[in-house]
C-alpha cells in the first residue's frame, strides 16, 4: 500500500519539478521582455530628446503651412476631415458671431487690397458698436451664402438625378468591404425635394433679417454699397474651402454611382469564382495603391509648402492625418539599422531626419509599386485561363470588367487628391470668378 502511494508520489513530483522549471522559462522570458522594453523605451526617448534640438524636427512636428489669415483656429485643423464623404459642410464655415470684434476687424483690414479700403474701414469701424453691428451683418450674409450654395447643391443633385438617373444606391456592409467599394452613395428623390424646399424657406428669412440689418446702420448709399462690396468680396474668399468641398462632393457622386454600376456588371457575367477572387485581390490592390499614393501627394506637397513658407501656420504634419507615411516614417526612425546614426553629435540630427524623410517616401513608393505588380500578377492568372476556360464568360469580358472598375477607381482617387491639395494648400488659388 506504502509502496504504491510512493510510486504516485514520484510521477506527481517529476511533473512538480517540470512545472516549476517551465514557470522558471517563463519569468525568464517575461523579466527579458520589460529589460528588453524598459531598454527600448529609454532608447525612444534619448532619441526623441535628440531630434527635439533639431530644426528638422521642428519641421515635422511644430512648423506649419501657411494659410490665408481669413482661417482662423475656430476652423478645423485636421484634414482628414476631407475625407468624410458625410461631412456635415458647416464645418468648414467659420461663425464671426463667435469672433470677437478686435479680432474680426484685424482678419477684415488683412483682405483689403488698397489704402482706400482700408482707409474706409478703418474709419467706419471708429466705435465699438459700429463695429459690432457689421461683424452681425457679415454673419448673416455669411449665412445667406452658405444657403445660396446649399441651395445649389441640391438643385444639382436633382438635375443629376432626373438627367442621368443618380440618385441614391446601397449595399450591404459586407459587400462594399470584400470588393472595396463605398456601402452608399447619392440622396433619395424625397429628401432632395425637403432639402430645396427647407434652403429656400431658410434664405427668404435670412435676406428680411439682412434688410431689416441694414436698416439699423447709418450710411449712405455709396459708403453702404462700398461695405457690402467689401464683406461679399471677403467671405467669397474666406468660403473658398466650402466652395472646394461641395465641388468634390457633386464629382465624387458621379464617381461612386459609376463605381456601383461596374462592380454589378463584372457580377452579372456571373463570372467563375477564381475569377471573383482576382477581382477582389486586384481591387483591393488598387486601393490600397490609390491611399498610400494619395498620402505621398500630401507629404510632398506640405513638405515643400512648409520649407517656402514664412507666415505663422496652422496646418501641422499630425492635422493631415497620414497614417502609412507615419508609420513608416516612425518604423525608420527606430529602425536598428539608423540607430547608430543617434551617437552622433546635435548637429548630424538634421541630415539624419532628411535622410529618414527622403527614405519614408522611396519605401513608401516602392509599396506602391508593389501594389502595381501584385495587380499586374493577378490580372496574368485571369489570362492564364483563357485556354482553358471555353464556356461564357470569356477570360477577355472578364478583365474587361474588372480593368474598367480599376480605371474608375484610380480617376475616382486622383481627382479626390487633386481637389484636397487645392483646398488644403490653397495659396494662390482663389480667384473671383
Amino acid at each position: 500500500m506504502f509502496a504504491d502511494k510512493d510510486s504516485q508520489e514520484q510521477p506527481n513530483q517529476i511533473l512538480k519539478k517540470k512545472l516549476n522549471k517551465k514557470d522558471q522559462r517563463t519569468r525568464k522570458v517575461q523579466n527579458m521582455k520589460k529589460k528588453y522594453h524598459h531598454h527600448t523605451r529609454t532608447i525612444s526617448d534619448e532619441v526623441a530628446r535628440q531630434f527635439s534640438q533639431s530644426e528638422m524636427m521642428q519641421l515635422m512636428e511644430d512648423k506649419q503651412l501657411s494659410m490665408p489669415s481669413s482661417s482662423l483656429s475656430r476652423k478645423k485643423k485636421c484634414f482628414s476631415l476631407y475625407t468624410e464623404s458625410n461631412l456635415d459642410p458647416s464645418l468648414f464655415l467659420t461663425d464671426y458671431s463667435m469672433v470677437s470684434n478686435n479680432t474680426f476687424k484685424d482678419i477684415l483690414l488683412t483682405t483689403m487690397t488698397t489704402d482706400d479700403n482700408q482707409n474706409f474701414v478703418n474709419k467706419l469701424f471708429d466705435t465699438d458698436e459700429m463695429l459690432t453691428c457689421i461683424r452681425q451683418l457679415t454673419q448673416l450674409i455669411n449665412k445667406l451664402n452658405y444657403f445660396k450654395l446649399q441651395d445649389e447643391q441640391w438643385s444639382y443633385y436633382y438635375n443629376l438625378g432626373v438627367s442621368e438617373g443618380i440618385w441614391n444606391g446601397r449595399v450591404s456592409n459586407s459587400m462594399a468591404l470584400i470588393n472595396s467599394m463605398c456601402y452608399s452613395y447619392g440622396r433619395s428623390k424625397i429628401l432632395i425635394a425637403q432639402r430645396q424646399k427647407n434652403f429656400t424657406k431658410k434664405l427668404q428669412m435670412l435676406q428680411i433679417n439682412i434688410d431689416e440689418h441694414i436698416k439699423q446702420i447709418s450710411l449712405s448709399t455709396a459708403d453702404m454699397n462700398n461695405l457690402m462690396t467689401i464683406i461679399n468680396d471677403f467671405l467669397y474668399t474666406d468660403q473658398y474651402e466650402l466652395r472646394m468641398e461641395l465641388e468634390r462632393r457633386r464629382a465624387m457622386l458621379k464617381f461612386d454611382a459609376r463605381d456601383h454600376q461596374l462592380v454589378h456588371t463584372f457580377y452579372n457575367l456571373k463570372p467563375r469564382q477564381t475569377e471573383i477572387h482576382s477581382a477582389k485581390t486586384i481591387w483591393k490592390a488598387v486601393q490600397d495603391e490609390q491611399a498610400l499614393k494619395y498620402e505621398i501627394a500630401l507629404f510632398k506637397t506640405w513638405l515643400s509648402s512648409s520649407k517656402s513658407s514664412s507666415s505663422l501656420t496652422l496646418c501641422t504634419f499630425q492635422d493631415l492625418a497620414l497614417t502609412k507615411i507615419n508609420d513608416i516614417f516612425t518604423h525608420l526612425i527606430f529602425d536598428k539599422q539608423l540607430s547608430s546614426a543617434t551617437n552622433h553629435q546635435t548637429n548630424s540630427i538634421d541630415q539624419f531626419i532628411e535622410d529618414i524623410i527622403m527614405k519614408t517616401i522611396s519605401t513608401a513608393e516602392t509599396i506602391v509599386e508593389n501594389y502595381v505588380q501584385k495587380v499586374n500578377n493577378e490580372k496574368q492568372k485571369v489570362l492564364n485561363n483563357q485556354e482553358k476556360f471555353k464556356k461564357p464568360p470569356t477570360v477577355d469580358s472578364v478583365i474587361t470588367a474588372i480593368e474598367n472598375r480599376q480605371l474608375n477607381m484610380i480617376q475616382r482617387a486622383q481627382y479626390n487628391v487633386e481637389q484636397i491639395l487645392k483646398t488644403i494648400f490653397q495659396e494662390n488659388n482663389i480667384t473671383k470668378t
